[in-house]
């Protein structure tokens, strides 16, 4: 993780002033549309992240939606398609970036990408006139909310057992962009 970031750093890449697609050692990444032939790999990560994965059919209505953002990381090289990475679905609703989805690969985890997904939503909702972004989180997924919070999320609300499998609560988390 970028422990060295600062909030005006964030917003400063928001921005689009210092945006770049690489983990922290180095490796370079491309941000792309997600498209139908994506959806394999997108469901394979999908299913090895969450206990109640998406379905093909969530994933595909995304994908015919106006006002819905699918992108997918892929490893930069040259005309070589690398596999997918990792992905994120957003809505761009009035004024709000709406985090729907978001998850990395396993073998991936922990090298920046979810963090670069996060930024890329960010700077396309800024450019077409968001001004917060939200999402919802598990409570338990420490993983995933110490991300958020370092990119300036804070929790706004409560779900109460929102996650039906398991009871658990969710947490409404905004960001001022």
């Amino acid at each position: 993780m970028r422990d060295h970031q600062t909030a005006e750093d964030i917003h400063a890449a928001i921005h689009g002033l210092d945006f770049r697609l690489e983990d922290d050692i180095g490796e370079q990444f491309r941000v792309e549309p997600m498209r139908p032939v994506d959806l394999a790999q997108v469901l394979a990560i999908e299913r090895a992240s969450f206990k109640s994965p998406w379905s093909k059919a969530s994933f595909e209505a995304e994908l015919g939606k106006s006002y819905g953002g699918l992108r997918v990381v892929r490893t930069k090289g040259g005309d070589h398609i690398g596999p997918v990475l990792g992905y994120i679905c957003f809505w761009l609703v009035a004024d709000e970036l709406q985090i729907t989805n978001l998850a990395v690969h396993p073998e991936y985890r922990r090298r920046s990408i979810g963090w670069q997904l996060l930024l890329h939503a960010f700077q396309l909702g800024h450019a077409a006139g968001a001004q917060f972004a939200v999402l919802e989180v598990g409570r338990s997924n420490k993983a995933a909310r110490a991300l958020y919070e370092k990119l300036g999320f804070v929790a706004v609300h409560k779900r109460p057992r929102y996650y039906s499998e398991s009871g658990e609560d969710g947490l409404v988390m905004e960001l001022n962009l």
